[in-house]
């Protein structure tokens, strides 16, 4: 058994094209929890009664396409899906975010001495796992 190199992580839009040298992706659940008292119970006892989930990205600029596509529609929502697909690894795992909403977006931003950086944070109101690794 081997770690999972971030080398091979991909992200593809809603048209399957992958996005442009993404350097890193995080999604994460956040569960909306409830505090509740059992009687005769010394700890409290927590219910999940619902949840957020976001996400960010990093790419290395190599053309307008998506800041363009967020900045003319800012209430737009779109079906993307990250990928680790490791060859060492016992399968690929891949997931459909659904109804990624964008937070916003940087129109122009460089330095002369590096490479375009853009950062994207988002929400999303759905997730699919569509293959996993199994161990």
């Amino acid at each position: 058994m081997e770690p999972i190199n971030g080398l091979y992580g991909f992200l593809y839009d809603e048209n399957g094209q992958q996005v442009q040298l993404t350097q890193e992706f995080d999604s994460d659940l956040d569960y909306n929890k409830e505090t509740y008292t059992v009687p005769g119970k010394f700890l409290k006892s927590h219910k999940v009664t619902g949840g957020e989930a976001s996400g960010s990205f990093t790419i290395l600029k190599t053309d307008s396409r998506l800041q363009k596509k967020i900045a003319e529609n800012p209430h737009g929502k779109y079906n993307y899906v990250g990928k680790l697909a490791d060859p060492t690894a016992n399968g690929e795992e891949a997931i459909l975010f659904i109804g990624v909403s964008f937070d916003g977006t940087k129109l122009l931003n460089y330095n002369v001495e590096e490479f375009v950086e853009l950062d994207f944070d988002f929400t999303f109101d759905d997730f699919r796992f569509l293959q996993t690794i199994d161990g």
